[in-house]
């Protein structure tokens, strides 16, 4: 069922057909791929909470190396956020894996290779992302991990963008088609509002709801990126 924020492609395609004043929705491909394309830039925006799967897990197999996200929740650039390693699929702390780049790794690997630690790393044959983790996992052991994850390319209309303002990707969406029309003026000032929409997004996400309580610091200091 759609919500405000798991909204359907058909959903989007009406709201700009009715920005456009037309009297029929548009369903044409060009439309549905305006449409993920939008979808793709604001998700990359930032690291959205609503873009976020907490708490995935895998069995280890002896191996350092293991592939994040799925064709449906593909893990997003820069987006690892957490791993911890253990034979009870705890997320305690004694159980975190500092999250580091490759050359920090290379350095803490050298001075210390039992040091529990994880770079990610693209696979760019596979078109997918990896973490390279150590020591290996054992096949006792389970990795819990926790991700930013990207939208996949959207091809029809009754698949599903994320967005708490579906207004946000009809309009960048809109803009782009105006654009590809020369109608310049009436694409900048979408754009310009679809911004608007955004800034307004991004300063609920800055800002705690009633009773709610934000980190204003980092909550782990092991390595780059846990902050």
């Amino acid at each position: 069922m759609a919500t405000n924020i798991n909204v359907l492609v058909s959903t989007i395609l009406q709201i700009i057909s009715d920005l456009r004043g037309e009297s029929s929705v548009n369903t044409d491909a060009m439309r549905i791929r305006a449409v993920s394309r939008a979808n793709k830039d604001f998700a990359l925006r930032r690291n959205w909470r609503f873009y976020l799967y907490p708490n995935q897990t895998m069995v280890g197999s002896g191996v350092n190396d293991y592939t994040i996200g799925s064709a449906t929740y593909p893990m997003r650039y820069k987006g690892l956020s957490e791993v911890f390693v253990d034979s009870g699929a705890t997320t305690q702390e004694a159980y975190r894996y500092a999250i580091v780049d490759y050359h920090s790794y290379k350095e803490k690997y050298n001075a210390d290779n039992a040091e529990k630690i994880v770079y990610e790393w693209y696979d760019k044959a596979n078109d997918l992302w990896k973490i390279h983790i150590n020591p290996k996992p054992a096949a006792t052991e389970t990795i819990t991990y926790t991700y930013f994850w990207e939208p996949p390319t959207l091809t029809a209309t009754n698949e599903y963008c994320v967005c708490p303002n579906p207004k946000i990707i009809a309009l960048m969406a809109s803009a782009e088609i105006h654009e590809s029309e020369d109608e310049r003026d009436t694409a900048k000032d979408e754009k310009n509002e679809a911004e608007q929409l955004i800034a307004e997004v991004i300063g609920e996400e800055n800002t705690p709801n009633q009773n709610q309580l934000y980190a204003m610091g980092s909550l782990s200091k092991h390595g780059i990126g846990n902050y």
